[in-house]
């Protein structure tokens, strides 16, 4: 047996190395990965050498929305069997913190999230993950499904963000963004209760998916404008700066606006005396917390559909030449699944 591994420098090459197969260590459980699908902040450390606050500085391994097959455990792991299929929750929190005892690990300030560097990720055959963040799958569920639980977590914690403000059942909506991010919103939208959704987008392809996802509307921002008060709850999901300043305007009086992308540049000027006519809430998405077990059971029951935003596969071997792809054609490209 071998451990290949996918490093990406600060150059933007990728190459395989390999690497000695890890041993768990005693609350850990070895995972022979199966699947990984490459995430738009993948693309941005390969592309731009960095996302946010995150730099590549030395070689490290990409990857987080990963499934598998458990190869081994830890001594002190109790719960799982060789041979079980598991998605992997990447965001690893100490566990003793203030907000790890919440409920809202996620914001953990010790938190180790698997691909940002220069923690490693999974573009590899073999990853240890602390056993508590292993989710097992329904046996007759595909890997290749398995591997949506990471971006569906993010739809379903951003969702479960606005529930938290406002009921969502019956509401209306809106989507800006039809990457995989906002059709996996649109979905976690209409399976946790929401209404009516409108989704925008600069991409025709993209939007028809949403319509056959749901979609009640969809608007080509390109050639037409959002209406004003559109949506009860409106989610940016594009990342997109303009898409930002545009969510205030799109939303209804006394409504909530949840920032899911991460706009380039960080800084974006608003309208700010709308948000206050308007009275209006204003929250955000750092990831997920608790939000697997909803996402995979979304999965499982179809309520949320992965197979339609598939648009490349390709083997494990094929990663450089998969990444340059989905850089060089965002426009064809929704999510592309890498096959170990």
């Amino acid at each position: 047996m071998q451990n290949r591994c996918v490093y990406l420098d600060k150059y933007h090459n990728m190459t395989i190395r390999i690497n000695e197969i890890p041993e768990p260590a005693d609350d850990e459980v070895l995972v022979k990965v199966a699947v990984n699908g490459i995430c738009g902040s993948d693309v941005h450390f390969y592309a731009d050498g960095k996302l946010g606050n995150f730099i590549v500085d030395e070689p490290y391994i990409p990857g987080h929305e990963a499934s598998g097959v458990i190869a081994a455990l830890g001594r002190g792991v109790r719960g799982f069997m060789e041979g079980e299929k598991v998605a992997i929750e990447p965001g690893i929190p100490c566990g003793k913190c203030r907000l790890c005892l919440s409920g809202r690990y996620n914001l953990c300030p010790d938190v180790r999230f698997l691909s940002a560097p220069p923690v490693d990720g999974t573009f590899c055959d073999y990853v240890c993950v602390r056993a508590s963040f292993l989710h097992k799958i329904p046996e007759d569920m595909p890997l290749t499904k398995a591997a949506f639980a990471e971006p569906a977590a993010v739809a379903v914690h951003a969702v479960s963000r606005a529930a938290r403000i406002t009921p969502v059942a019956g509401k209306t909506g809106l989507i800006f963004g039809m990457g995989a991010i906002g059709l996996l919103t649109l979905q976690a939208f209409h399976a946790m209760g929401g209404g009516y959704a409108v989704c925008a987008d600069m991409l025709d392809n993209r939007l028809a998916l949403a319509g056959e996802l749901g979609a009640g509307r969809c608007v080509n921002v390109k050639n037409e404008k959002i209406p004003e008060r559109a949506a009860d709850i409106v989610f940016e999901t594009a990342g997109s700066a303009a898409a930002t300043q545009n969510c205030i305007g799109a939303a209804a009086a006394g409504g909530v606006i949840v920032q899911v992308g991460w706009p380039s540049g960080n800084i974006v000027p608003m309208d700010i005396a709308g948000f206050i006519e308007k009275e209006l809430t204003y929250t955000s998405v750092n990831r997920y917390a608790n939000a697997f077990p909803a996402a995979l059971g979304f999965i499982a029951d179809g309520r949320i559909k992965t197979e339609p935003l598939v648009t490349h596969t390709a083997p494990f071997e094929d990663t450089a030449k998969t990444f340059e792809y989905v850089k060089n054609n965002p426009e064809k490209t929704i999510k592309a699944l890498v096959l170990n």
